[in-house]
Formats: C-alpha cells, structure tokens, sequence
C-alpha cells in the first residue's frame, strides 16, 4: 500500500467513526452537535500525534526522513479539526433556531 493510500484510508475510518458516533449520540438526546464539535475539535490533534508517530516510524523504517509523514499527519489534523468546527457551528445554528423559535410562541 502507498504511503497515500495509507494516509486516505486511516482519515476517512477515522470521520467515519468520529460522524457516526456524533450523529447517533445527538439522534439519541445524549449530546448536542455543538457538544460533539468541541470534543471532535480537540480530538483532531491527538489523533494526528499519534497517526504521526506511527506514520514516522513506518517511514524511518523504509529509510526516509519523517517529512511526508509530519504532512500527512498535519493534513489529518487539520481535516479532522475542520469536520469539528463544522459540527461546532451547525450545532450552534441548531441552538439558536430553536431559541428564537421558542421565544417567538412564548409571544404569542
């Protein structure tokens, strides 16, 4: 498998799980999305130290250097950060809609 092949599949089974999870628990009432956001944020650097470090010495052992596997690593960072605050976001729009849904029957 390639070095990008690699990359690839180890993000989009990481989104898969992080979305799947997230999508559920808000379905079930156990977390709101902004609540999910949030945590998925600050999962996003943590999981890209550890695939990282494991991307390193993937590379240090076929005699690289390490510079594609910090890239790589940052690019999964950065997307996973990303999908974060776009459940971040989305979720305080769902919030907000509903106050101001809810304040406008109280008027009535």
């Amino acid at each position: 498998m390639s070095g990008d092949g690699l990359v690839w599949s180890v993000l989009i089974s990481i989104l898969i799980v992080l979305n799947l999870s997230a999508v559920l628990l808000y379905r079930k009432g156990k977390m709101p999305l902004w609540g999910s956001g949030l945590i998925i944020g600050i999962l996003g650097p943590i999981i890209a130290l550890i695939s990282g470090s494991i991307f390193l010495k993937i590379d240090h052992s076929m005699g690289g250097e390490g510079f594609g596997a910090a890239f790589s690593a940052a690019f999964i960072g950065f997307v996973i950060v990303g999908n974060g605050i776009l459940y971040l976001i989305v979720g305080l729009l769902i919030v907000i809609t509903k106050f101001i849904r809810k304040r406008q029957l109280d008027q009535r």
